[in-house]
This record gives C-alpha cells, sequence and structure tokens, in this order.
C-alpha cells in the first residue's frame, strides 16, 4: 500500500489555487493574476516519507486531474494513507474530499497536516473522516505516522500528532522539537506531474520552480501564523546546501527559482555566500525572494540582482505609519521608501503585499496606502482584505468579540482576501466597504496609462510578454469586476 499525497482540486474553483503556504496564507483566482504555484511544502514531506522506503505518491490534481479520475475509478484501492496539508480556508473542502476517498475506500487512513490542524486540533479530529492530524513542523512526523500505520505499529508515543480517542476526546502527543534546517532532504521534483509548467506573472523565464532556504520570521506582525507556527527562532539552511539544491534545479531542466522563505533577507551572511557562489558558478538561473524592508541594504540588493535575482517582494501592508504599529510589523513607511528606491535604482523589480481593513483603518487610510504603493513606484501590487487565521493573536481578539468566529473555517477559499472576515471587530468599515476598497486600489494603481507603459517597455522576451500579458489580463478583469 502507498502513500498518497494528494493536493486537491475543488469543483467549480479554477486551477490557480496558490496552497504551499504551510502557515495558511493561501491565496487563487484574478487577484493574483492567476498565479499558479509549484508545490514546495507537500513535496519536503512526501520525499521525506519516501527516504523511509515507503511508496510515495504526490498527486497535484489540480495540474493532473486526469490521474484524479484514474484514482476514483480504481476506488482507491493501492492507497493505504491520503496526506493532505490543510489551512483553515480550505478545511471544509479537504473534508469533503476525504469523505469522497473514505465512501469509496474506508480503509484508507486520512491524515490533515498544516496550519488548521495545528491551530485548532480539536475542531480537526471531531469530524469522522479525519483519522490523524500532524500539528507544525510536518516532515519527520508524518514519516514516523506512515511507518507506523502502514506497519501496524504503535503510535501512543509519538510525537507531533493527534487523533480522537476511544472516548471520543481528542489525544493529544507531545509536541516535536523542530529539526535542524540542513537535516530537510532536497525536495524529489520528479514527483511533479510530467509536462506541467506552471504559471505566474510574476516570473520572466519557464520552466520555474520554488524552494524554501529558511523557516521563520524575526518579525511578529499580529495576523501571521508563521512565528507560532515554526517556533520564534529563525533557522536557515547553509549556503553549501542551498547550492546543491540550485545545481539540481538548474540540473532538472529550469530556468527561474521563486525562493519561498517568509524572508529571505534575514541572513544577510550566508546570503551573500549564497549569491557569490551564484556568480562564480555562472549558474544562470533567474530568481525571485521575499524581504522586510528592515533586514535589506544597498549592497545585498546589488549583489542579489549580479546572482540573477530580478524581484524582490516585500510586506508593505500599509501607508500608515499608525497602522504599522498597530500591526507590530517593526517596520516604517520611511524604511519602505528607501529600499523601493534602492531596489529601483540597481534594476530590481518590486512587489508590495498590502493589507487593508486592519485596526484603524479608515477610507481616507485606505486612499493614502494606494496612494503610497504608487508613490514609492511598486513594479506590482496586492491589495488584500486583513483576515484572521487562527494560531494569530488578531484571531484572539477577534474571538474575544465575536466567539461564534469558532475555528474560523467560514473563510474559505471563495472569500478569501475579498471579502469581509468579521471586519468590523477589528476595524471601523464593513466587509462590503472593504470589498469595494480592494476592488477600487487595484483599478487606481493598474489602470493607469503611464504605468501600463513603464511595464510594456520593461518586457525583454517574447516569453517574458506572453506571460504579462495573460497576468494582466487576469489583474484587469478583477480590477473591473471584482470577480475572482
Amino acid at each position: 500500500m502507498k502513500v498518497l499525497f494528494l493536493k486537491p482540486i475543488y469543483e467549480g474553483m479554477g486551477k490557480n489555487i496558490v496552497r504551499d503556504f504551510v502557515y495558511g496564507c493561501w491565496c487563487n483566482g484574478r487577484r493574483i493574476g492567476g498565479m499558479q504555484m509549484p508545490p514546495i511544502n507537500e513535496l519536503y514531506c512526501a520525499t521525506h516519507v519516501a527516504n523511509a522506503n515507503v511508496e510515495t505518491e504526490f498527486l497535484d490534481a489540480q495540474s493532473n486531474p486526469q490521474r484524479w479520475t484514474t484514482l476514483k475509478k480504481t476506488r482507491f484501492d493501492s492507497i493505504g494513507i491520503v496526506v493532505i496539508m490543510c489551512s483553515t480556508q480550505s478545511f471544509r473542502d479537504d473534508c469533503r474530499i476525504i469523505r469522497e476517498i473514505k465512501e469509496k475506500n474506508q480503509n484508507v487512513k486520512a491524515v490533515l497536516f498544516g496550519s488548521h490542524p495545528t491551530f485548532m486540533p480539536e475542531f480537526c479530529v471531531r469530524e469522522e473522516e479525519v483519522d490523524y492530524i500532524v500539528l507544525r513542523e510536518p516532515e519527520q512526523t508524518l514519516q514516523e505516522l506512515a511507518v507506523a500505520l502502514l506497519n501496524n505499529e504503535s503510535i501512543d508515543e509519538l510525537p507531533g500528532i493527534a487523533y480522537q480517542g476511544g472516548n471520543k476526546e481528542m489525544v493529544m502527543n507531545v509536541d516535536r522539537p523542530f529539526m535542524k534546517m540542513d537535516d530537510l532532504p532536497i525536495p524529489d521534483r520528479t514527483l511533479l506531474p510530467e509536462g506541467i509548467d506552471y504559471f505566474n506573472p510574476a516570473v520572466k523565464r519557464v520552466p520555474y520552480t520554488t524552494m524554501q532556504t529558511s523557516r521563520g520570521c524575526p518579525g511578529r506582525c499580529i495576523f501571521c501564523t508563521s512565528p507560532f507556527f515554526y517556533g520564534k527562532q529563525y533557522r536557515f539552511r547553509s549556503a553549501e546546501k542551498v547550492m546543491e539544491e540550485f545545481r539540481q534545479i538548474k540540473a532538472l531542466g529550469y530556468r527561474e527559482v521563486f525562493i519561498r522563505d517568509e524572508t529571505f533577507t534575514t541572513n544577510k551572511k550566508r546570503n551573500m555566500e549564497i549569491c557569490q557562489s551564484m556568480i562564480k558558478e555562472n549558474l544562470g538561473l533567474s530568481w525571485i525572494a521575499n524581504g522586510r524592508v528592515d533586514l535589506i541594504d544597498l549592497d545585498a540588493l546589488k549583489l542579489m540582482k549580479q546572482a540573477g535575482c530580478h524581484l524582490i517582494k516585500f510586506g508593505v501592508e500599509t501607508g500608515n505609519d499608525e497602522i504599522l504599529k498597530n500591526y507590530k510589523k517593526g517596520t516604517s513607511t520611511a524604511q519602505a521608501r528607501l529600499v523601493f528606491k534602492w531596489a529601483k535604482d540597481v534594476g530590481l523589480d518590486t512587489h508590495a503585499h498590502m493589507v487593508i481593513g486592519g485596526p484603524g483603518e479608515t477610507r481616507e487610510t485606505i486612499a493614502n496606502s494606494v496612494k503610497f504603493v504608487k508613490e514609492i513606484k511598486a513594479s506590482t501590487a496586492s491589495f488584500g482584505i486583513l483576515t484572521p487565521y487562527p494560531g494569530t493573536p488578531l484571531f484572539d481578539m477577534v474571538v474575544k468579540k465575536h466567539p461564534e468566529i469558532y475555528d474560523g473555517s467560514e473563510s474559505t477559499m471563495d472569500n478569501l482576501h475579498t471579502e469581509g472576515f468579521f471586519s468590523e471587530a477589528i476595524c471601523s468599515m464593513s466587509g462590503d466597504e472593504l470589498s469595494q476598497e480592494v476592488t477600487t486600489a487595484y483599478r487606481k494603481f493598474y489602470l493607469r496609462p503611464v504605468y501600463l507603459l513603464e511595464r510594456l517597455l520593461s518586457v525583454r522576451s517574447f516569453n517574458e510578454l506572453m506571460i504579462k500579458i495573460v497576468g494582466g489580463l487576469n489583474i484587469f478583469s478583477f480590477s473591473l469586476t471584482g470577480n475572482k
């Protein structure tokens, strides 16, 4: 019997549900340009399980629906365990998928891991179809759990799991210590569907892949689960290990890499070693990374550009310093202005993640944020309604006022970031008002003739032009209609 790592496909939803963030910050639709993200966290887990001599399959049903149809026809007769990475927004659909599997084969054991199982374990284990959940960092726990279940061994002392006991109450085993990052295997990208090139309007060269070189974040933003999911200590892979993976990626034929670290720019010394090695070896890979405006300087930007980086994405969040303080972001608008200027000076594109609907938000502060992101000349920007995720101080704040939020799973992939969710408990604006403001923000930022001309003139290849056209049409459609 094999272990199936399943990235589900949901009826009525498109192929661009981005669900490779373990910490729950998922997104989809035209608002993000129709972006598709090659999985990374599921691949880490599947590779780690396979390394224990367990027959393992990874199925991205969004990109390979034919394989999903075939499995259903076989009634999952070769599957012993199905594993799904689960967020709050996907939880209800994930349970529905598991029910569909168990209706065909009741012997399949179902395991959930990710943010929702970690922060809302009691809600997960009470669902009959969920057999086990994995808490926090999943790789080693999933490996040991798979071996134990397939060999009919006891899981009573296995750290990092929870399940429903015989008295229908939750049994939660002790926590598992976090891994050393260099002990993680290089993800086996041959598990991805053959012949599928994932689309992303931010990339310049295809095919592209994702990788992770660190876990955790030095920030303590009230809306982000990362520090609580991965522990308060920022952990990173050595420059040598990162370069080993870059070489393997190059050998597999990939041309671009999206580094999915929460904050790649945190460890300057290590990053400079990586960049210098990439330059020395002339790898020829282009790449994208996430950063914080308080954890980057001009020298680092110059070296990243020389090493092949073409885009850095920053959580700017807002153009208002008081709201940044309310978020406990630890950055300022002055820092954002300076870093975006530096990036433009050295020839790097920038993306500004903007959040609306936080504590202290008004129509005036939203208008100021849109004005600000235009002033700092961000190459691209995204605007989303602040959502209270379980496991964050923001969620705890909402629960005190509205315990009827329960586990937060009424926030789904259908309404995430485009419709208010208990917004009145966070700011003075209603969900409907915030939905209108999101669409208006996209129009004001993207539907500018000067901006469109600048982006067109920045294109350097036919392939890049086609990517920009497809992504642009998605964003324009959302800007005009508000429909994801």
